[in-house]
């Protein structure tokens, strides 16, 4: 990841609010005596864990948001994070959510973990980043544990990701379609875009690699200057939550997995890039060739997929995350090696070389692209909430844990206090429904 440091990027100011006391003071049992649940009263842990909201369907495309009570208003309205379209909040009620966790004892607490604690008189709600006996630093946007990149699975990106877009919901306004979204280069005329709404590729005789962009919108409410509706931009670590909370600064955000289902009816070579860093996976000799330069290059076979004569389904998982190239298909998963994009230092360059975080391209063959979804990785932030090398004070003693809320930009938690949270201020671990 990268951090962008431009000064004059900034969000309108309603006052930042620093978040810790999370979880209301009233606790009540559930259906069973080791269970209980509580109010969330702050949204330090959202997506996971909602505080007061807003909870939205926009009425363009109509996909389900939420975005924070206390930052949005009849003046400020939010913005839909995948299509870009201004939603009105009138006579939308405000919903609080509530939390179910076990208060029993826990033999061991796993990283990633959220849990209900109590600290100085109020009880919280973070997720566990350290573990006891761990040193954690974080540094544009990237966790370290025990000065070593913690590099996820992708299992645990799931669990921390940001949505960003989601083909599922297109905006019915034919002016923001998806082919305004997408685009190709050239003549090319491989690619099609279908009546429902969906792209196709059509070449049975080989012909060169025919490329699909997707260009990333700029959906940040309170962006300065203000951003047309379907400009390009750069994923940044803004957090659809967070309408118009005032920021200093956005830092971009490199690390991102797409979701593709493919429908391949005739096999071939489907390429696909993630910035600088370009995937070629060969249906015909089941390859996977991953390359980011001339000197970082590598390969491994796939499993056979045994192909129908009515089509094939593809899942396929493909994304940039913590120095490594994930690539997913039918639920096989491989990493291979990367090297972070480097900045420029000029904000315009770094942006522009952004704006097209994705791309599709095949060469021959026949194939529908059903699905298309994106997700970014969270960024992690230090104690003043910047891109900046930090430390936490100490290392982690043998009882205590590293807590931290998943809502970087408002969260305090050990960062702030400059100490872990030991095993026996911890009433539960929540759960997931």
């Amino acid at each position: 990841m990268a951090a962008e440091n431009r000064l004059s990027v900034y969000l309108i100011a309603l006052g930042i609010v620093a978040v810790g006391a999370l979880v209301g003071s009233w606790l009540t049992p559930s259906s069973s005596s080791d269970v209980l649940q509580a109010p969330v009263i702050s949204g330090s842990m959202d997506d996971a864990a909602p505080g007061p909201h807003y909870a939205l369907e926009c009425y363009d495309c109509r996909i389900p948001f939420r975005v924070d009570a206390s930052t949005v208003n009849e003046t400020n309205l939010p913005i839909c994070f995948n299509c870009g379209a201004t939603n009105a909040i009138e006579d939308i009620p405000t919903q609080l959510n509530t939390v179910r966790f076990e208060s029993r004892a826990i033999q061991e607490l796993q990283r990633w973990d959220e849990v209900v604690f109590e600290y100085d008189s109020e009880k919280y709600l973070k997720r566990v980043i350290g573990l006891p006996g761990e040193e954690v630093v974080t540094e544009s946007g990237e966790l370290y544990i025990n000065n070593q990149l913690y590099q996820k699975s992708l299992e645990e990106f799931d669990q921390l990701s940001v949505d960003l877009f989601d083909s599922r919901y297109q905006p019915s306004d034919p002016t923001f379609s998806l082919l305004r979204r997408f685009g190709v280069r050239g003549e090319d005329e491989g690619w099609i875009y279908t009546l429902d709404k969906s792209f196709s590729f059509d070449a049975p005789a080989k012909t060169h690699p025919q490329w699909l962009d997707y260009h990333q919108w700029n959906i940040v409410a309170g962006f300065v200057p203000p951003a047309p509706r379907g400009s390009s931009s750069a994923i940044f670590d803004y957090l659809p939550y967070n309408q118009f909370i005032s920021r200093s600064r956005l830092n971009f955000v490199d690390d991102f997995v797409v979701n593709l289902e493919l429908k391949i009816f005739q096999p071939g070579v489907v390429r696909l890039r993630l910035l600088d860093v370009e995937v070629e996976i060969d249906f015909h000799l089941f390859n996977v060739q991953v390359s980011q330069s001339a000197f970082l290059r590598s390969s491994a076979k796939v499993a056979p997929i045994q192909w129908e004569e009515t089509g094939t389904a593809v899942p396929l998982r493909i994304g940039r995350l913590d120095g490594r190239v994930v690539v997913q298909i039918q639920g096989n998963t491989e990493y291979y090696p990367m090297d972070p994009l480097i900045r420029t230092g000029d904000f315009e360059s770094d942006t522009l070389v952004r704006k097209t975080p994705f791309s599709i391209a095949a060469d021959e063959g026949v194939l529908d692209l059903n699905l298309i979804m994106i997700a970014r990785d969270i960024y992690w932030l230090g104690m003043d909430y910047s891109s900046d090398r930090w430390q936490a004070a100490k290392k982690m003693t043998s009882e205590e844990y590293f807590l931290v809320g998943d809502n970087q930009p408002v969260s305090r938690d050990c960062r702030h206090w400059g100490e872990g949270i030991t095993r026996e201020a911890i009433i539960g671990v929540v759960i997931k429904e």
